[in-house]
């Protein structure tokens, strides 16, 4: 009597690590025909992802820079200001000079000289004269007659016309208008206005003015190209 084949409960691949039929998972090792798929439901990476050129993320192109520093306009104002000094020094000392200078040159052709030791003068109401000698002459005693005689200045006043050397040495003041005689006892002298000491100190000015001033707008000038300089060849 035979008996019936006894059933065999079906073959299924086990689990390689515990021997679990697997339900659709995973083939075993070395079957042929299926490959492994990933996690259903899985992550997976975003569209547009973290790729340099894609158009995610990217880092910031050159971020907030430190702040431009201004240069600084202490040159120019230097070269300006010294350009000012300069010209208007030397344009204000060069006329106060020729002003001052030419006042006194004036009073020089004024002089009336009178080689035998008199003349006589045609002066103005309250026009001061001064009584010259020529430098080294021993003063004279002069006499001045006309219509008001009234003491004169104090100022010394001196002159250079070509070679000779004037130095005052009397004065006296018209007070009236009128005709003057002076007589110096046969001494040379010479009659004429005092000197002009607005003009001379107007032409000492002019002089120191120009040169004072010029020198002090030339350094600033110079200092204010230099600074230009050396900016440009550092930056």
């Amino acid at each position: 009597m035979t008996q019936p084949p006894s059933e065999q409960p079906s073959s299924r691949p086990l689990s390689p690590q515990h021997g679990i039929p697997v339900q659709g998972g995973m083939p075993s090792p070395g079957e042929p025909g299926r490959q492994s798929t990933g996690p259903q439901g899985g992550y997976s990476a975003p569209d547009g992802g973290y790729a340099g050129s894609g158009a995610g993320y990217s880092a910031p192109q050159g971020g907030p820079g430190a702040p431009v520093k201004k240069p600084s306009k202490a040159p120019k104002v230097l070269i300006i200001l010294g350009s000012v000094i300069l010209a208007l020094s030397v344009i204000i000392g060069v006329i106060l000079a020729v002003v001052g200078i030419g006042g006194a040159i004036g009073d020089i052709s004024e002089l009336e000289e009178f080689d035998s030791g008199s003349g006589t003068v045609i002066a103005e109401a309250d026009e001061t004269f001064q009584i010259y000698v020529e430098e080294g002459t021993p003063t004279p005693t002069c006499m001045v007659d006309g219509p008001a005689v009234g003491a004169g200045t104090s100022q010394s006043s001196s002159f250079q016309d070509g070679e000779t050397s004037w130095v005052s040495v009397d004065s006296f003041t018209a007070e009236e208008g009128g005709e003057y005689t002076i007589d110096c006892g046969g001494t040379p002298v010479a009659v004429g206005p005092p000197a002009s000491v607005g003009g001379i100190l107007a032409g000492v000015g002019g002089i120191f003015l120009g040169i004072g001033g010029g020198a002090l707008g030339f350094l600033l000038l110079a200092i204010g190209v230099i600074l230009l300089i050396v900016r440009r060849r550092t930056a």
